[in-house]
């Protein structure tokens, strides 16, 4: 089906798009230009994906090739096979050219703007009008949980939600096209997923091509004549081929499992840890009102914390109601709400019986965690849907009853919420343990329900008028993608937290350079956070722990358990890790170490206290012999006072 003629078509449609996505993502990435750093102290990426990534570039830059080995973590640990982050991934190639943080800076800044102009050319692909792929880029472009993947530093993850609709073009010009080279950049988004590194991520995308390649072949009004086997047959092939590009990381990362807390045995396995972060049925609410459970310190739900939103946005979701009055496209929709509900109730989790299901049925389901960051895969769909919502919109083709119904419902939550009857509903579904913090969020959540109601109204107001036939179509489409735009970032910018510059945040202090000037090979201890997480790798500077969360899994049984370390005062594992230095954050006896330095603030602005042992150890040993005993009693006997690990392995 052809748009009406009558909608808006720019002379240059595509590079008009281009440009919209590049001033939709610099309303929220305007701050990279003055040189700051899209990290915040909650933020992985400021604890740790810095370490990590510095750490690989300097390595490159200095041999020409990528670092196999970390020495800096938890003893040493595989660079490659343990992962850490996004080694093969062409952002790394931004990295050997560009300072480190303006490259993981930029990172993200250009995957939101390739997740626009992906889903803008999907929708192009599906015959919609130049408004309603806009309406649909800029609509994925800025939904939650797209762009909030910044806040907690998550770029694997929004890499992969960059490519999905890229994913889905290849194959609808592939199968329904039957255009065969499509297939082989559905094989390149695939590789590209997998090296992303998210697997778990990129299998959920995997998933939704599969109905998707199902809805082409089989029920799609223009499905390929012929035998439906070349299609499915070719599309496995590329998921083949996608799968040999990503080799490179994912040979090393599954020969690495067994010794990882994923291993058979580890500590990151069961139905408990595989729910944790599922996404509670009372959050959906958060798609359209997400003060209502909180954001970032003010979250009060039922996961431990949230550093993002699944916020759809409220004219998104009126427009893809509206989508639903396109009669001749029902089996599109049909298609996008299957895939929607079915990742919907993925991402719900635990919290429904579906999930049992998909967890004992489907391959290495049991080895992941955090269901609901399937939540992508029900935003792709809403954004497709409204997309075509627009264009019914602007052809003047939304009934009154429809449009009064829709914007009356999401009217009267905001309402609600505005004059404070949503609090007590809140104040019901929290937990007790959160009822102060519940009660903190109720001026948030009012204002955030005043901010809904006001864009319900501009957006209820623009609609009408479009829907009535009284504003031009260029206007009309201008004015649409404004409303739809500023209601995203009105939210969005809530999650782009900036700081300075690196060199700035992980500028030396006194302690940094008292450790990093004395002579040998040591490890520093740091159990109570002093500097946060992996900070100290970013200074070359070894620890016995660190934060990483695939290290080595039978050290971390030797420190008493992943996240417990409940042998961490034993001086027996100081010394055979060769602990010279002891960081505290206050001043305390500490029997064969001396206060060296403190306190003193360090670079965080946390107060440190630097200790060094009086009589340093060894950091390497050649011992004449081993003793073996049963698995269940190395920890025990290693940290036995009687053990001599000087003279027995």
């Amino acid at each position: 089906m052809q748009p009406p003629e009558h909608l808006f078509e720019p002379k240059k449609p595509a590079l008009l798009a281009i440009v919209v996505f590049l001033l939709a993502a610099a309303t929220l990435m305007w701050p990279m230009a003055l040189g700051q750093f899209l990290v915040n102290p909650m933020s992985d990426q400021y604890s740790a994906g810095y370490s990590f990534r510095l750490f690989g570039a300097e390595m490159f830059r200095a041999t020409g090739a990528i670092p196999q080995w970390n020495p800096f973590l938890f003893g040493g640990m595989p660079f490659i096979g343990a992962m850490h982050g996004d080694i093969f991934y062409p952002t790394a190639w931004l990295r050997w050219i560009l300072p480190t943080d303006v490259a993981m800076t930029l990172g993200f800044g250009l995957h939101l703007v390739l997740a626009g102009l992906f889903m803008y050319a999907l929708l192009r692909a599906l015959k919609l009008s130049w408004t309603g792929a806009m309406v649909g880029g800029v609509a994925y472009q800025l939904t939650g949980i797209v762009a909030s993947m910044v806040s907690p530093g998550h770029d694997g993850k929004m890499f992969v939600s960059a490519l999905a609709p890229l994913a889905f073009l290849a194959l609808l010009r592939a199968v329904r096209d039957q255009r065969r080279p499509w297939f082989g950049l559905f094989a390149i988004v695939v590789g590209l997923a997998l090296l992303s590194p998210h697997y778990q991520l990129t299998y959920y995308l995997l998933v939704a091509s599969g109905v998707w390649t199902l809805y082409l072949t089989f029920f799609g009004p223009e499905k390929p004549t012929g035998s439906w086997i070349a299609p499915i047959a070719m599309a496995f092939g590329a998921v083949a081929l996608g799968v040999a590009i990503s080799a490179i990381q994912a040979l090393p990362f599954l020969e690495y499992i067994p010794y990882s807390p994923r291993g058979a045995g580890g500590p990151s396995l069961g139905w408990q840890y595989s729910t944790n972060f599922s996404l509670p049925p009372e959050e959906l609410m958060s798609t359209i009102l997400p003060q209502f459970n909180g954001i970032i310190e003010s979250y009060w739900g039922r996961n431990f914390f949230k550093l993002h939103t699944e916020y759809l946005g409220v004219v998104v979701v009126a427009l893809a109601a509206f989508g639903w009055t396109n009669r001749e496209r029902r089996r599109l929709l049909w298609a996008m709400t299957a895939i929607a509900g079915l990742f919907l109730l993925i991402a719900l989790g635990r919290h429904t019986p579906f999930y049992r299901l998909w967890y004992e049925v489907m391959p290495m389901m049991k080895k992941v965690r955090a269901p609901g960051m399937a939540f992508y895969l029900v935003a792709l769909p809403v954004t497709v849907m409204a997309g075509m919502g627009a264009d019914q919109l602007l052809a003047r083709r939304v009934g009154r009853r429809l449009f009064w119904i829709v914007f009356g419902v999401l009217g009267a939550v905001a309402l609600l919420g505005t004059v404070g009857a949503l609090q007590p509903v809140a104040e019901a579904l929290a937990e007790p343990q959160q009822a102060g913090t519940v009660s903190a969020n109720a001026d948030a959540l009012q204002a955030g329900a005043l901010r809904m109601l006001v864009v319900l109204l501009v957006a209820g107001a623009l609609a009408w008028a479009i829907n009535a036939g009284k504003v031009r179509a260029g206007i009309a489409s201008a004015a649409l993608l404004v409303v739809v735009a500023a209601d995203m970032w009105s939210l969005d910018r809530n999650f782009f937290r900036f700081s300075p510059p690196a060199s700035e945040i992980y500028a030396t202090d006194d302690i940094i350079d008292y450790i990093r000037t004395s002579d040998g090979q040591f490890r520093v201890f740091n159990p109570l956070r002093v500097y946060d997480g992996s900070i100290l790798m970013a200074y070359g500077i070894q620890t016995a722990l660190g934060y990483h969360g695939n290290e080595v899994r039978f050290y971390d049984d030797l420190w008493g358990g992943k996240n417990v370390w409940r042998n961490q005062g034993s001086q027996q594992l100081w010394d055979l890790m060769a602990v010279r230095f002891v960081l505290l954050p206050s001043v305390q006896e500490i029997p064969g170490f001396t206060r060296v330095l403190g306190p003193v603030r360090t670079t965080s602005g946390q107060f440190g206290v630097l200790y060094q042992r009086d009589d340093p150890q060894p950091y390497v040993r050649v011992l004449p012999g081993a003793a073996k005993v049963p698995d269940d009693q190395i920890v025990s006997t290693v940290i036995d006072t009687r053990f001599r690990y000087d003279q027995v392995a």
